[in-house]
């Protein structure tokens, strides 16, 4: 056996299922931070929520085949808590997302200024930093108020020196600014509708499993180009002519000792997940509605709240669902690489995040906590890096293919990765004459 898949997520089971490749996961499960678990009959996800967005007919027939599967609409907004010298007369405002198409919901002078600068924006994107693109996008009243500070949490700092990317989950319509000017205007986005199925993630990825071959606690520590051989973590050592890897593309170029060829890697930000089960006070404001809440202005740091209970109720302990008093929600929080918490500060930083929850009416009593850590959550690009087309090429040469959202660096939802998976491990099948 020669042919082998690093890595057990979305991206790695698809091109096992399609190629009849081995998948080597180092954990004892699938899926990759796309798992459900369960706490105090509270279900949470491994890495917050992952919502399918994007699935065309095929992919949802697929992600059919091992569970039901509900379609959503998406509830999306900004919320302020008013934390924020620049937001203290925001205090508890939330805006329908996008916000540069929800005007209407900003106080009348903000509104004025935030669409004046809409309309007035002449954007030059070349060699632009992500903080002055959204300058040039937004103007500065919305970033003063809303992108700087949120980016300033979901990059842990980097958007003054990364290069901008994803701009179509922030779409600039001027006609869409304007018809929000007096009205909800939500459609806007890349995930307006999507899809999740009932069994949660880790159905899907058992299911795909159960279709692959895979090998749990299988590790791999060590890529040698030279041989063409993995080393794995029991110190066993394994031939390879095709490899794939779905490793983050910093970790991959690390195994196979290709840092000193290609220098420091583009940057990536980790993010703690704290996973809640929370009663909720009888309010509006705890109550919304709203699948996730984009934060600029927390005093913990922390930039989304999301609400798994309000994508459904499922979420919720069966002897709970449908109660509104209840939610099973999760708390993102960036670091910069090589800053995790220990874990006696990372008690600290849940008791700052809970402590200010209850402090801004949204949540009540605990009754299941439970904190993540994606070390690669999200990947970004220093202007002007080569850093990526040069990594991928190096790998190529030594006989591996990265593959998924982080072995490529890029940004994809669940679908795109399980697409990805089956279109390459179905040439890959067909190149050994399958």
């Amino acid at each position: 056996m020669r042919d082998w898949i690093l890595g057990g997520g979305m991206t790695g089971l698809a091109t096992g299922l399609a190629s009849g490749f081995t998948v080597l996961e180092g954990l004892d499960r699938p899926g990759g931070i796309c798992a459900s678990y369960v706490r105090e009959g509270y279900r949470f996800e491994v890495g917050g929520g992952h919502w399918i967005f994007g699935a065309d007919p095929t992919m949802a027939r697929l992600i059919g085949g091992a569970s039901q599967i509900r379609s959503y609409r998406r509830r999306a907004a900004v919320l302020f808590l008013g934390a924020h010298e620049d937001t203290r007369d925001l205090r508890n405002v939330i805006v329908p997302y996008p916000i540069q198409n929800n005007l209407f919901a900003l106080p009348k002078d903000l509104r004025q200024a935030a669409l004046a600068d809409l309309l007035d924006a002449t954007p030059l994107d070349e060699g632009l930093s992500m903080a002055l693109w959204l300058r040039q996008h937004f103007g500065a009243a919305l970033c003063r108020i809303s992108f700087d500070p949120f980016h300033e949490r979901y990059t842990a700092g980097l958007f003054r020196e990364i290069a901008p990317q994803d701009g179509y989950k922030s779409p600039i319509d001027k006609v869409e600014v304007l018809r929000g000017v007096d009205r909800e205007n939500t459609d806007a986005g890349y995930n307006a509708t999507f899809l999740y199925p009932t069994s949660g993630l880790d159905a899907v990825s058992d299911w795909l499993a159960k279709h692959c071959q895979i090998t749990y606690g299988a590790a791999v520590s060590r890529i040698h180009r030279e041989d063409r051989t993995l080393e794995l973590s029991d110190g066993r050592a394994v031939p390879y002519e095709t490899l794939v890897a779905t490793a983050p593309l910093n970790r991959i170029v690390e195994m196979a000792g290709l840092q000193a060829a290609l220098g420091a890697p583009d940057p990536h930000t980790s993010v703690l997940v704290l996973n809640l089960g929370a009663t909720l006070p009888d309010t509006p404001l705890a109550r919304h509605g709203a699948h996730w809440l984009y934060v600029p202005d927390s005093e913990s740091g922390f930039h989304r709240i999301g609400y798994y209970s309000n994508v459904d109720s499922l979420f919720l302990p069966a002897r709970c669902h449908g109660d509104p008093g209840r939610a099973s929600l999760y708390i993102e929080t960036a670091f910069q690489p090589g800053q995790r918490p220990s874990p006696e500060a990372t008690r600290a930083l849940t008791s700052q995040i809970v402590a200010e929850l209850r402090r801004s009416g949204l949540i009540d009593t605990v009754e299941a906590e439970d904190a993540t850590w994606i070390d690669v959550a999200y990947t970004w690009r220093r202007r002007g890096s080569d850093w990526i087309p040069r990594a991928l090429s190096a790998c190529h040469a030594g006989g591996i293919e990265p593959a998924g959202r982080f072995g490529r660096w890029t940004f994809q939802g669940i679908s795109a990765s399980l697409k990805e998976g089956l279109l390459l491990g179905t040439v890959l099948r067909q190149l050994q004459g399958g």
